[in-house]
C-alpha cells in the first residue's frame, strides 16, 4: 500500500475539493436513505391512521410535515447527487493534473539519459493510462470507503434506538459486505487486475510500434503477421477482462444476497418485536426500508477493492520511472561557466550499462574554440554517443570531458546546455505556430531577432506566402510543413539561440540535394566564428570541416 500512500500525499494541495466531494457524497447518501426510510414510515403511518379512522376512533396525524420533509429530501438528494458529481470529478481532474505536473518534474532530470533507454510507447502508457488509473484512488476507493464507514456507523446507531437486535444483525451484515467481501475479492482479483495493466501497456507499445514502423512493415511484407500478433494480444486482454468482469458480477451478487438476508432477518425480528408490542407497525416499516436503503452504502466496495490491485500496479509503474537515478549527478556547488569554449576529451571510455560492450574506447580529442570538425563512420560506431557526452547527456565511465579545462562534472548541467545549439536529423516541431516553435530557443526574443533568424535560415519567402505568416499553425509534429521547411525552421531556431558551439547530427538527412546545399550554405555563413562538431555520412557537408575524423567500433582517428 506504500505506493498508494505516496500518491495520497500528493492529494494535499486539493484537500478542500476532496473534502467537499466526500461531504456531498455523504449528504447524498444520507438523503437517499432518509428519503426511502421516511417514505416507508409515511405510507405505513398514513394507512394505519386511515384504518383507525374507519373504526370511528379518529387519530390525529400530521400529514403536511412528513410530506414536506420527503419533498425536501428528494430535492436534497437530486442537488446533492449533481453537486457530488461536479465536485468529485473536479477534485479528481485537479489531482490528476497535479500528478502529471509532478511526474513531468520528476522526468526532467532523467532526460534524455535514462529515458532514451525506454520505448516511447511504454513511457507514453505510463504518462497517460497509468496516471488516469489513479482516478480510482479517490473516486472509487477513498471517497466510497469513507462514506461507507460513516454511513454504516450512523445507520447502525439509528436502528439501535428502535430495535437493538435488528441494529446488531443489520450492522453485522453491513460489516461483512463492506469488509469481508471486498477483502476476499481483492485477493481473488489481484492477479487479473495487475495483469490487465501490464497487458494494456504492452498492447499500446505494440500499437505505437506498428504505427511508427508501418512503412517498413509493409515494405518487408510483415504487416499481416504483426497485425495477427496484435489481434492475438487483444484477445488475451479481452479474456482477462472477461474473468475480471465475472468476479465483479459475483461480488455484486453476493452483496445483494447479504442485503436480502439482512432484510429477511429484519422482517422476522421486526415481526417478533411487533407481536411483543415493542414496535408499532409504522416503525417496523421504517426499519425495513432503512435496512434496504443502507446497503447502497456498501454496493460499490467489492468491485472497487477487486480493482485495487490495478490502481496499485499503475502507481508502482509510475514510481518505477520517477525513482530511477539520473544518468548524471549535479554538483553540490557548481562552478561558473568559463569564458572560453575549448572542448577536450581525456582518455574517455563509455558504455550504457555494465552488461553491454564499450561504445567509446579511450578517446582523446581536443576541439579548440572556433574549430570545425566532422566525424564520419557507419551506424552504430559511436558517433552519436560522442555528441551525447559533449552535451552531457551522460558522464563517461572512464576519463573526463572538459570545457576550458573544467571537468563537466563540476558544471551546472542546465547552464552547460546553453552553450550548445543542436541541429539533428529529426526536426522536432510541436503542435503550435511557427513563431512559438522558434521561441523555444529564446523565449524573450524580439521581433527583430526573429526576422534575422528567419532570413538567415532562408524562410523569408516561404513565410511571406503564408496568410498568417509566423502565426501559421504547423500541426502535430509539423505535419503541415514539408520536410525541407521543417528543417529550415529548426535551423532558424538554431540561429535564434546563437550558441557558441554547434552540434550537427546528420543535419541534412532526408533532404533533397538542392535543400541540402542551401542548408549547408546557410550554416557556413552562420558558423564562421563558432565551434562546429558535425556527425555525417554524406560528403556534401564535409566542406564545413577543417578536420575530419573517422569512427569505427568506438575508436576515433583522424583521416
Amino acid at each position: 500500500m506504500k505506493d498508494l500512500w505516496f500518491f495520497l500525499k500528493l492529494f494535499k494541495p486539493h484537500s478542500a475539493w476532496l473534502t467537499g466531494g466526500i461531504f456531498l457524497s455523504l449528504l447524498t447518501a444520507f438523503a437517499s436513505i432518509a428519503l426511502l426510510t421516511l417514505s416507508g414510515w409515511f405510507i405505513s403511518a398514513t394507512a394505519i391512521a386511515g384504518l383507525i379512522a374507519v373504526d370511528g376512533n379518529a387519530l390525529a396525524f400530521n400529514f403536511m410535515l412528513p410530506a414536506a420533509q420527503i419533498r425536501a429530501l428528494a430535492i436534497t438528494r437530486t442537488l446533492g447527487r449533481y453537486g457530488e458529481r461536479v465536485v468529485t470529478h473536479e477534485a479528481t481532474f485537479r489531482v490528476l493534473a497535479g500528478i502529471r505536473s509532478w511526474f513531468f518534474q520528476q522526468l526532467i532530470p532523467l532526460v534524455p539519459g535514462r529515458l532514451s533507454a525506454m520505448r516511447s510507447g511504454d513511457l507514453l502508457s505510463r504518462m497517460t493510462a497509468d496516471i488516469d488509473a489513479l482516478d480510482a484512488l479517490y473516486l472509487r476507493l477513498l471517497a466510497p470507503a469513507i462514506v461507507a464507514a460513516i454511513g454504516v456507523t450512523t445507520v447502525t446507531v439509528f436502528l439501535a434506538f428502535f430495535a437493538p437486535v435488528i441494529s446488531l444483525t443489520t450492522g453485522l451484515m453491513l460489516m461483512i459486505a463492506s469488509v469481508w467481501v471486498p477483502s476476499v475479492f481483492n485477493r481473488l482479483g489481484r492477479a487479473g487486475a495487475e495483469e490487465i495493466v501490464v497487458l494494456a501497456a504492452n498492447f499500446r507499445i505494440r500499437q505505437i510500434d506498428m504505427m511508427q514502423g508501418l512503412a517498413d512493415l509493409i515494405a518487408n511484407q510483415a504487416y499481416e503477421r504483426f497485425s495477427d500478433f496484435l489481434g492475438q494480444f487483444s484477445d488475451l486482454m479481452i479474456n482477462t477482462q472477461r474473468r475480471n468482469n465475472r468476479l465483479s458480477a459475483v461480488s455484486s451478487a453476493l452483496t445483494l444476497l447479504l442485503s436480502q438476508i439482512a432484510l429477511l432477518m429484519a422482517l422476522v425480528l421486526g415481526a417478533i418485536s411487533f407481536k411483543d408490542g415493542l414496535l408499532s407497525g409504522s416503525d417496523l416499516a421504517l426499519l425495513v426500508f432503512c435496512v434496504i436503503a443502507a446497503f447502497e452504502l456498501v454496493m460499490p466496495l467489492p468491485q472497487a477493492m477487486q480493482m485495487l490491485a490495478k490502481t496499485r500496479k499503475a502507481a508502482r509503474r509510475i514510481r518505477q520511472i520517477t525513482e530511477m537515478p539520473p544518468a548524471i549527478n549535479s554538483p553540490t556547488q557548481a562552478i561558473a561557466l568559463p569564458d572560453s569554449f575549448d572542448l577536450q576529451f581525456n582518455d574517455v571510455s563509455f558504455r550504457y550499462s555494465d552488461q553491454q560492450a564499450w561504445v567509446l574506447k579511450n578517446i582523446s580529442l581536443t576541439i579548440p574554440q572556433g574549430s570545425k570538425i566532422a566525424i564520419v563512420g557507419a551506424s552504430g560506431s559511436g558517433k552519436t554517443t560522442l555528441l551525447q557526452l559533449i552535451m552531457r547527456f551522460y558522464d563517461p565511465e572512464q576519463g573526463s570531458v572538459l570545457l576550458a579545462g573544467q571537468d563537466f562534472r563540476h558544471l551546472d548541467a542546465d547552464a552547460l546546455l546553453n552553450c550548445f545549439g543542436v541541429l539533428s536529423q529529426r526536426s522536432q516541431l510541436f503542435a503550435a505556430s511557427i513563431k512559438e516553435n522558434l521561441l523555444i530557443a529564446k523565449p524573450d526574443a524580439s521581433a527583430t531577432e526573429l526576422d534575422i533568424a528567419v532570413k538567415a535560415a532562408g524562410l523569408e519567402n516561404y513565410i511571406g506566402y503564408l496568410p498568417e505568416g509566423l502565426d501559421t499553425w504547423v500541426g502535430e509534429s509539423g505535419v503541415k510543413v514539408s520536410g525541407g521547411e521543417a528543417r529550415r525552421i529548426a535551423l532558424a531556431r538554431l540561429y535564434l539561440k546563437n550558441a557558441p558551439v554547434l552540434i550537427l547530427d546528420e543535419p541534412t538527412e532526408g533532404l533533397d540535394s538542392d535543400t541540402e546545399r542551401d542548408v549547408f550554405k546557410a550554416l557556413a555563413d552562420f558558423a564562421r566564428d563558432k565551434t562546429v562538431i558535425m556527425v555525417t555520412h554524406r560528403e556534401a557537408g564535409l566542406g564545413l570541416a577543417d578536420v575530419v575524423y573517422g569512427m569505427e567500433r568506438g575508436v576515433l582517428r583522424e583521416l
